[in-house]
């Protein structure tokens, strides 16, 4: 029977002992640290309005290039939106895109802020208005 238990001990701490080299191997070849391809985020602090365009700054903060970008802002009422693209985001780099506010964005108020690529999308941020 004591022979039995030091067989089952030995194999157990062997599994262990595999496990956390696989874990480490995975940790430090970036398997749990990586990111996403494409992430876009809207920078909010740096978007802003003016009486005739709403401008979004929009961020990849993945790994690839992003694909055309569609940024749309909608009215505080949510009865209108306009929109502009970005042609391509690469990896780490801010991009602009300048939205007429024309006759359909008029008004005061916090726009709702929204960019969309293939696969991707940003959180929604809001933009105040004052004109």
């Amino acid at each position: 029977m004591k022979g039995i238990s030091d067989v089952i001990a030995m194999l157990l701490m062997l599994v262990i002992t595999i496990g956390l080299v696989g874990l480490a191997y995975s940790y430090i070849s970036g398997v749990f640290t990586a990111r996403t391809a494409v992430v876009l985020n809207i920078d909010a602090m740096t978007s802003f309005c003016n009486s005739s365009h709403i401008v979004v700054n929009v961020r990849n903060d993945g790994t690839t290039r992003s694909g055309t970008v569609t940024v749309s802002a909608y009215k505080p009422d949510g009865t209108a939106s306009s929109s502009c693209t970005i042609p391509a985001i690469d990896p780490g780099t801010l991009n602009s895109c300048s939205i007429s506010r024309g006759t359909t964005l008029v008004g005061t108020g916090y726009y709702r802020v929204t960019a969309n690529t293939a696969g991707s999308s940003a959180m929604p941020v809001t933009i105040y208005c004052p004109l």
